[in-house]
């Protein structure tokens, strides 16, 4: 009986010397090619004006939590931009009012342009217990931080910045083109 668990153990431990070897031989004499066919789908114009860039920093922690096996975790630092605009496009022929020399305008509501995270300027600090799910987990560890990114964006008042770095830059564009009075409303 000791015999035969001796034997086991060793094979055990053969077949795992054997997998480790495997796998670090394994990369040795690989190379990579990537080959690319794209085209072109779609070319749109765009009337947003960009009028606000928010850079974040954050230092966020992620969890998996389990029942039976340790809980994974990840903990990135990362950088990111929200940008505030506003879309001319939606500027309708009704909302520009002209007498004389002034000006009414009314200019559709500020709106959050873009998230996104600069995966240049983040990291990823540590994982612990991500058995084979690392990839996931930090996968996932981005999304929520873009997510996160969003609602701090909009809860840190980009929106009314947005509104007021119109006004700042509109009003003397427009008196530069003669008008006196410029009104600029929402």
């Amino acid at each position: 009986m000791k015999t035969l668990l001796k034997f086991y153990a060793g094979l055990a431990a053969g077949v795992l010397v054997c997998g480790l070897i495997f796998l670090m031989l394994g990369n040795k004499g690989m190379r990579m090619l990537t080959s690319h066919q794209s085209t072109v789908e779609k070319v749109e114009a765009l009337g947003k004006l960009e009028l606000v860039r928010m850079n974040v920093r954050d230092v966020m922690e992620h969890k998996y939590m389990r029942q039976w096996l340790p809980n994974a975790s990840a903990v990135l630092i990362i950088s990111g931009e929200a940008v505030g605009c506003i879309d001319l496009q939606k500027v309708q022929p009704e909302n520009v009012v002209v007498k004389k020399n002034a000006l009414k305008i009314k200019l559709p509501a500020p709106e959050l342009c873009y998230c996104k995270i600069d995966h240049q300027k983040s990291k990823v600090y540590e994982t612990k217990y991500d058995y084979f799910m690392s990839i996931n987990l930090v996968d996932n560890a981005y999304k929520e931080a873009e997510n996160y990114l969003w609602k701090t964006a909009i809860e840190s008042g980009i929106l009314d910045q947005t509104k007021e770095n119109a006004v700042a830059l509109l009003q003397p564009f427009f008196k530069g083109l003669g008008f006196k009075d410029v009104e600029i409303s929402f």
